[in-house]
């Protein structure tokens, strides 16, 4: 695989057809995660409905949370696919199609062709990076543009001449995607990476830098400020203040996390590919330095790459490295926010494998044999959390939180341990089919999982079945929705495309059963036996589904 089709299009071709199954084979299948999934797609969905393309809304209130390019290109995919799953998620997914794409560009200038298609079949096949693909949040669209940045950073810094208009570019719709960390963190990274080289003298060129800010100013400035102007500075104080500064200095929604958190995170974020991580690191770390003194010369000697590959490897490290100490930093975790961090990451993993399969470099024999098993290990660790998950043995630290039926897709662990076993018996003299054999094996493992088992939890998520038991899509009818006590339920407003009213007390529910026109109320199946014996006469129960986000039964209510 690795030694054929060795021209872009060929490589492009493959990346595509492997990226397209993994991202867009039942995207819409799943339906929507709450919060963020309802959240984003509503907001959405609002704009269109009320044609303000500036001020994004949610349930009518305005939204604070992120900037305005997710839902501009969810609008545009409603127009295109029909207002769904798929289409509330196809910015994500090409999002992260033309990741793994600008990840082989990345590969193949930093060291060679081989290496970035290598590097794109890895960071395509992560748990990470699919995972993005299927959610309906702007982070994969942030993780694009941030690897367009360091692409067009390191295709001007290898030419001496900085492309700042093209950078600037890249930043401006980061920022646009996700806000201020779209430029404070590559900026950070290309400021430490040419510091280290001695080439800070790179930036001074006043007429390139300021076409760069020039043109990072026409793509940021003009929504910003018209959002500002149109909020009254509500969205700056709420986007910024809160949701940036504060999101930083203090932990929001209980979302805290070890010190070790991010590692484990990637651990599990790269999965199978993190067990070569630790190989990768340790190569890369000797890599970073120009020949040691005669104590460390051996270890340099048996590790580093190329002399040429020294400044790749920097950026690399600088990129990974500022990125986990910033969001170790911050007092709000969460395992998305260091999804940029997967690219550099299979570049590293995918430029140990492709020397190694090359004979560029001796690892002990023992040590990729260490890696066949603890592949085994991850595919054992696979089956045995889906039967865990599905009860079929029963454990008290569950709290009752399973999910009958999926013990059906523990098989997909056999798939790392057919992949260890090929790579054994195939690849013990031939690398390069050992490798094949370990990408197959991940592409094949990742694949299901993220287009099928996701979906498999539908029948565990309460606000579309419930929507069309009732028949509560009544775009042409006068009804109003009502909700009790399920604030986190927000793609409740998605699926009736309706605003939806959330009460506070008994006096207020009552009330709105009375209403003249079709009401539709959701809550908690306990609420409501609880305010039966309250209710108007004609008001009757419709349906009731499990809602596994607080573990117990919702149910739908209606006067008519």
């Amino acid at each position: 695989m690795f030694n054929h089709l060795e021209g872009r299009a060929g490589h492009y071709g493959l990346l595509v057809l492997i990226a397209a199954g993994l991202f867009l084979t039942n995207l819409g299948g799943a339906t929507l995660w709450d919060l963020d999934e309802g959240r984003n797609a509503t907001a959405a969905l609002e704009m269109r409905e009320s044609g303000n393309w500036i001020v994004p809304t949610f349930n009518a209130q305005l939204r604070v949370d992120k900037p305005a390019l997710l839902y501009w290109l969810q609008l545009l995919a409603y127009e295109c696919c029909g207002i769904n799953e798929f289409a509330a998620r196809l910015p994500s997914a090409l999002a992260a199609l033309f990741t793994v794409l600008v990840c082989y560009e990345l590969g193949r200038r930093l060291f060679a062709s081989s290496t970035g298609l290598l590097a794109g079949l890895i960071v395509a096949s992560t748990p990470m990076l699919a995972g993005a693909a299927r959610f309906a949040n702007p982070d994969a669209l942030l993780n694009l543009c941030t690897a367009l940045t360091f692409l067009f950073f390191w295709a001007g810094y290898v030419q001496g001449r900085l492309w700042f208009t093209w950078t600037g570019l890249a930043m401006g719709l980061a920022v646009l995607a996700k806000g201020p960390v779209g430029l404070a963190l590559p900026t950070l990274t290309m400021l430490v990476f040419l510091y280290w080289n001695g080439r800070l003298h790179m930036l001074w060129h006043w007429k390139r830098m300021g076409q760069g800010i020039l043109v990072f100013g026409l793509v940021t400035l003009p929504w910003y400020l018209w959002v500002a102007a149109e909020t009254k500075g509500d969205f700056f104080r709420g986007f910024f203040l809160q949701h940036n500064v504060n999101r930083f200095l203090s932990p929001m929604e209980s979302h805290t996390g070890a010190p070790g958190y991010y590692l484990a995170v990637l651990l599990i974020g790269l999965a199978p590919w993190s067990i070569f991580l630790g190989l990768a690191a340790w190569c890369a770390w000797w890599s970073l330095w120009r020949r040691p003194g005669p104590r460390w010369y051996s270890w340099w000697q048996g590790a580093t790459d190329e002399e040429g590959s020294l400044v790749a490897y920097r950026l690399l490290g600088c990129w990974i490295t500022l990125y986990l100490v910033f969001y170790a930093l911050a007092a709000t975790k969460l395992p998305n926010y260091i999804l940029p961090v997967v690219s550099p990451c299979g570049l590293l993993i995918g430029r140990f494998l492709d020397r190694w399969r090359l004979g560029a470099l001796q690892a002990p024999g023992w040590i990729m044999h260490l890696c066949l098993v603890i592949l085994v290990l991850v595919g054992v660790g696979t089956a045995a959390g889906m039967i865990v998950a599905s009860g079929v043995w029963p454990l008290p630290w569950l709290r009752g939180r399973i999910f009958p039926g999926m013990e059906v897709w523990a098989g997909a662990g056999a798939v790392p341990v057919l992949g260890a076993v090929l790579a054994w018996l195939l690849g013990r003299q031939r690398r390069t089919v050992w490798v094949a054999s370990i990408t197959l094996a991940a592409i094949l493992f990742i694949g299901p999982l993220a287009a099928w088992a996701s979906a498999a939890f539908n029948r565990f998520k309460a606000p579309r079945p419930l929507i069309e038991i009732a028949g509560a899509l009544q775009r042409r009818q006068d009804i109003a929705i009502g909700c009790w006590q399920l604030e986190h339920l927000p793609s409740v407003n998605f699926y009736c495309q309706r605003d939806v009213t959330h009460f506070d007390k008994d006096e207020e529910i009552l009330a709105f059963l009375r209403y003249p026109i079709q009401v539709f109320l959701f809550l908690p199946a306990a609420e409501w036996e609880r305010l039966r014996p309250q209710v108007p006469g004609n008001v009757r129960e419709l349906g009731r589904h499990h809602d596994f986000y607080r573990g117990h039964t919702v149910a739908v209510v209606s006067n008519r």
